[in-house]
């Protein structure tokens, strides 16, 4: 599908109006808890310059703890820079991301561990190495509906190499815009910036926060020289709700709030204007099991769609996510689970969603097939969307669920749509009020398990009353058997066209 450039906009991306989940009066709610909790409860930070710029606007420093008045917090959020361009190599796939706009783009991401080669009709998984990378980022060059790029595997190379590898393979076979998440060594942006020319056509990830409230000392250091150099940064806070966060929804989303805030405060107190894209990713995990992420399940994507009203309330850039499956390999489930996560993402008005394609088994695996069946599923949301401007979004995704398992050969039956169904009703039933004395119930336990120091015990404890009420999802699997022999070849004659 064509969709390179919008009407009477320079940039490609899907312009759609917006669906909110929440009211401003719900938003209002969570940033006023968001704010208590960044001045009575503070931010863990050890980075000597980081806690220099806060004393010297007025914030305190106790028991490791800086603890950020209102008044700063919501000076930054008036001086983030609310319109970014994150240009490429190729003027035709530039992006322009605005806070208070609802033009989404796509893009890759990850950091996976291992790659699925689908040989004989099976998939064998292995190691990622260098070609790996160098593989994905040359089908993703040709796959329509990925927007931007960001490393989906590292170069198997010795860290005193691995960014300027990086950078190289993505500057030798993309012409999107760069996403470098984040970097080994931050002594190499220099060489970083001279090997690319132009600032504006790389972008950065920080996995600045260490939920719950801390900051990451040497991930400090990197964020603040990135913003050093005005080049624009998504700042990632990922919690698991019922371990490093509540597993109440309100909970969570304050937490990764009050996280997000915090060092979009430090931002601005390196350089008022920063660029800053809000990338909050608030997941489950899964408290009947093993505590595994849960990426992909509808309390998640309630949760993570949610946010982006947060970012849209502010009129932040978003960073959103969606697509992470957390099935093994591709199958039915991990289709109709991502295009789910993918229909509510875009209707949440994530501008720039990361990591929308090709993850499998949580962020461990990708798998080639899987980034060119996401490309032709995103291909079809753009259409449902783009065919009914006035959309209904219960049938937006209904349908899209059902014709993106059709492409691959799955024929959903009476049970299956009444999954779909049921897992739909889920992502838009409220499990919770958002009220300011639930509020403050959430500000005081995210409290008590700080002070404790046990916090994961503490926000387990707590999760069994949520658990009872079924604030984690239960749902039946998608069965069925894909078609993927055309994909396969597909993803050979894109790769044997390079000739080597």
């Amino acid at each position: 599908m064509q969709n390179r450039k919008p009407k009477n906009s320079p940039f490609r991306g899907l312009d759609i109006q917006r669906h909110s989940f929440l009211s401003d009066k719900d938003c209002r709610l969570i940033h006023e808890g968001s704010c208590q909790l960044l001045e009575e409860v503070g931010i863990g930070v050890t980075h000597a310059g980081a806690v220099k710029l806060f004393e010297k606007e007025g914030a305190t420093k106790q028991n490791g703890r800086m603890f950020i008045p209102r008044m700063i917090v919501e000076r930054s959020i008036q001086q983030t820079e609310k319109n970014i361009v994150l240009k490429a190599l190729d003027s035709t796939n530039n992006l322009g991301i605005e806070g208070k706009n609802s033009r989404v783009h796509y893009g890759t991401g990850g950091q996976a561990l291992y790659v699925l080669d689908y040989k004989d009709g099976a998939f064998e998984k292995k190691a990622a190495v260098t070609q790996d990378l160098i593989d994905i980022v040359r089908i993703c060059e040709n796959l329509e509906n990925v927007d931007f790029i960001t490393r989906p595997v590292e170069p198997n190379v010795q860290d005193e190499d691995m960014d300027l590898t990086k950078t190289r393979i993505f500057l030798e076979n993309t012409s999107k815009h760069i996403n470098l998440a984040n970097l080994i060594q931050i002594e190499k942006l220099p060489e970083i910036i001279s090997m690319v020319q132009n600032k504006e056509l790389i972008s950065f990830i920080a996995c600045v926060l260490v939920s719950p409230l801390s900051m990451a000392e040497s991930t400090t250091e990197k964020f603040i020289r990135f913003i050093q150099e005005d080049i624009p940064v998504a700042i990632s806070s990922c919690p698991q709700a019922g371990t490093t966060a509540p597993l109440s929804e309100v909970g969570e989303l304050m937490q990764v709030n009050a996280e997000v805030l915090s060092a979009l405060t430090l931002a601005n107190l390196v350089r008022p204007g920063a660029k800053i894209l809000y990338r909050g990713i608030p997941i489950t995990s899964n408290l009947h099991t093993n505590v595994s992420p849960r990426w992909c399940q509808p309390d998640s994507i309630r949760r993570i769609a949610i946010i982006s009203d947060m970012t849209h309330f502010y009129g932040i850039p978003c960073c959103g996510t969606a697509g992470v499956s957390d099935e093994k390999e591709p199958n039915p489930q991990a289709i109709a689970e991502k295009t789910l996560s993918w229909i509510f993402e875009t209707a949440s008005g994530a501008q720039f969603i990361n990591s929308a394609l090709g993850m499998l088994e949580q962020v461990l695996t990708v798998c080639p097939e899987q980034y060119i069946i996401d490309d032709m599923v995103i291909g079809r949301i753009k259409q449902l969307f783009l065919k009914s401007p006035d959309y209904n979004l219960r049938d937006i995704a209904r349908t899209g669920v059902e014709e993106a398992l059709s492409m691959f050969g799955v024929q959903m039956d009476s049970a299956m749509k009444e999954e779909v169904s049921s897992r739909i009703n889920f992502i838009f039933s409220g499990q919770e009020e958002y009220s300011a004395d639930h509020v403050q119930a959430q500000a005081d336990l995210i409290k008590k398990a700080i002070i404790s120091g046990k916090s994961s015990n503490v926000f387990l404890k707590t999760s069994r009353s949520g658990l009872r009420r079924g604030w984690l999802y239960s749902g039946k699997r998608f069965e069925g058997r894909l078609e993927l022999e055309d994909l396969h070849l597909l993803k050979t004659e894109i790769l044997d066209s390079y000739g080597n």
